[in-house]
């Protein structure tokens, strides 16, 4: 059974800090509810990225206590007939569009229950066209997470009706074939490949292939040569390509940007085959 909120809210978005939503979501947060606690989970995803902005969510909720309700906005369909959701999973709660976004949680969590968020018996029947986080979102979030509206009363239970946009990773013989997500900070290139579903260990020496390359894999940026382009388990458990004292994402430029990036992540193929 999912435990109430403990009032908590995070923010997963991909507007970036150099406009003012952000700070106009917190501020719809604390105006009305000042006693709550925000955290920011990233604002970063790369604009309409779904597929990225699934991943992290995905990766990050388990980092936080149970009852935190997680605000999540990477919202391409924003104002069209795509449905506004809570979804209680894993003892969280994740508020958000049905457009993939919450759906690899749904995916990968036990005892999922989705309910669309009945717009106009919470007065919210005429929101913006543009920034439903501000004025959907965020207002479901808020009121769920001061326990002033019971998850119950939120709507009507549903299904979540658009799928994980992450492609499923594909097993090839001895190989699984994933693909390139998204980038972090350091232009370390983190792929769909989950070290606890393609390797026997964390540990576990193997190679992955990116276009035409095979990349050794090492267990730490130290292990690499300097400069050298080189594969590791990550901190979130997901294969990522790397260069030590670089970036991957500025060495394989050409390759990533005629891969055809497009909403679901950065869509570069790679193969993984244990050594």
């Amino acid at each position: 059974m999912t435990p109430g909120p403990c009032g908590l809210v995070t923010l997963l978005t991909d507007f970036g800090l150099g406009d003012p939503f952000v700070g106009v979501m917190k501020g719809s947060l604390y105006a009305v509810e000042p006693a709550l606690r925000v955290i920011d989970i990233t604002h970063g995803i790369r604009p309409g990225a779904i597929g990225a902005g699934a991943f992290w969510l995905e990766r990050s909720y388990g980092y936080f206590p149970a009852g935190t309700v997680h605000c999540a906005v990477v919202d391409p369909g924003v104002g069209s007939a795509r449905a506004a959701v809570v979804v209680a999973a894993a003892g969280h709660f994740f508020v958000g569009p049905d457009n993939g976004l919450l759906a690899e949680v749904t995916s990968r969590a036990a005892q999922v229950e989705v309910r669309e968020i009945d717009q106009p018996a919470h007065g919210l029947g005429a929101p913006t066209h543009t920034f439903h986080g501000r004025d959907v979102f965020s207002v479901i979030a808020r009121r769920l997470a001061a326990q002033k509206l019971p998850f119950a009363e939120v709507g009507q239970p549903v299904h979540l009706q658009v799928p994980s946009p992450i492609p499923v990773v594909v097993r090839e013989g001895d190989a699984f074939v994933g693909c390139v997500l998204t980038a972090d900070h350091f232009g370390n290139l983190i792929t769909s490949l989950r070290a606890s579903e393609v390797l026997p260990n964390a540990d576990a020496a193997f190679q992955l292939q990116i276009g035409d390359e095979w990349l050794r894999s090492v267990r730490t940026f130290s292990d690499a040569q300097p400069a050298e382009l080189v594969a590791l388990v990550g901190a979130f458990g997901a294969v990522e390509i790397a260069v030590r004292d670089g970036s991957a994402l500025e060495r394989l430029a050409t390759l990533l940007s005629g891969s055809g990036a497009s909403r679901f992540g950065i869509a570069a193929a790679v193969k993984l085959r244990p050594s």
